[in-house]
């Protein structure tokens, strides 16, 4: 699952980051976004999100590729208003998440997770996950540079979302 962990300055609400603004469409102020967020209705017409900290009304969403999506947002009304937010993430409460399996968990909760080795050694905290076809990637940077580390059960033994750390067992060729 995706999405990152921020909290929206001066509102005291923990949010996650659900899209990056990537360019202009057209010439209404429609933007292009990635999407990181698999919640189906995330990005549905009057639901509210948060660009820098303020809650932006979404008018209108579509399709536009593999993890892309056209926006409408409230207010944003020209290609110069919609140039502007290019870079920006959008964000939602992390409260409106839904709860997920056990054993499964969104990438804002594993970043910054300390990893230790099953004896106990300290690699170092999940710095970025890369998202594959078959399964995503922890990269783990540590005092010895970045290890690689699939989410594999074989590989990932415990994941303690509370105290931030997960146990893994290093197979031959992942250091």
């Amino acid at each position: 699952m995706t999405d990152q962990r921020e909290n929206v300055e001066g509102l005291g609400i923990s949010q996650v980051v659900v899209g990056t603004v990537l360019g202009v469409h057209g010439v209404n102020g429609h933007i292009r976004i990635r999407t990181l967020s698999d919640v189906p209705d995330r990005f549905d017409s009057g639901h509210t999100l948060y660009l820098e900290g303020a809650p932006v009304l979404i008018e209108s969403s579509s399709p536009a590729g593999a993890n892309l999506l056209l926006l409408k947002l409230a207010g944003i009304d020209s290609p110069s208003a919609a140039r502007s937010l290019i870079g920006q993430d959008l964000s939602a409460p992390a409260e409106s998440s839904p709860d997920l399996p056990e054993g499964e968990y969104f990438h804002y909760q594993l970043m910054g997770m300390q990893v230790f080795t099953e004896e106990g050694e300290n690699l170092g905290s999940i710095s970025e996950i890369i998202v594959t076809g078959s399964n995503d990637v922890y990269v783990v940077s540590g005092g010895e540079g970045d290890i690689l580390l699939p989410a594999l059960a074989q590989v990932i033994r415990r994941v303690d979302i509370t105290r931030m750390e997960m146990v893994v067992k290093l197979m031959d060729g992942l250091r």
